[in-house]
């Protein structure tokens, strides 16, 4: 279990549910499904709407999605090619300002999604051939189980923010 995310978010994740705990197989599907449960929710949505008391809008939490996940993709493979060097955090709103999210339409930030779990499982396939790992300046070593699981938090917390925000 990552610890440092299970303090911040709570184990299970006092916003969505997540238990820290899950299956490694579980999260891996999750992760997997994640671009037709989003297509799902946004059926019908033009990716604008927002709700109160959450930072972005639809496009932007898809957006966010694809990134973070093709992030992770990113740092996992670098790892399984022989990189030691340890993750380089990021601020999600800074890239969100910088990208500009809430103005990407919603078919980009999808086609994205979908892009970026198939680097991500490319990623996943490298890492597996080493059973590699991560070291996270924050969250400190990362085995590979624990990378899937924070992909699988990342899947299920942000899918249910737009959920909260198409109202599903």
């Amino acid at each position: 279990m990552n610890e440092y995310l299970a303090t911040r978010y709570g184990s299970p994740c006092r916003g969505c549910g997540y238990d820290w705990s899950i299956d490694e197989h579980r999260a891996l599907a999750i992760v997997a499904e994640l671009p037709a449960r989003v297509e799902a929710l946004v059926a019908g949505h033009d990716g604008t709407e927002g709700a109160v008391g959450l930072d972005w809008n639809v496009s932007a939490y898809v957006s966010h999605l694809a990134d973070n996940q093709r992030i992770w993709a990113d740092r996992l493979a670098g790892a399984a090619l022989g990189s030691t060097a340890p993750v380089v955090p990021y601020d999600e709103a800074e890239l969100a300002a910088a990208r500009g999210y809430d103005g990407i339409a919603l078919e980009s930030a999808s086609w994205s999604l979908r892009r970026s779990t198939g680097d991500w499982e490319a990623a996943l396939a490298l890492a597996r051939d080493g059973d590699v790992g991560l070291r996270h300046p924050e969250q400190g070593d990362l085995p590979l189980g624990s990378v899937i699981r924070v992909l699988g938090h990342e899947a299920v917390h942000h899918a249910w923010d737009v959920a909260r925000i198409v109202g599903a």
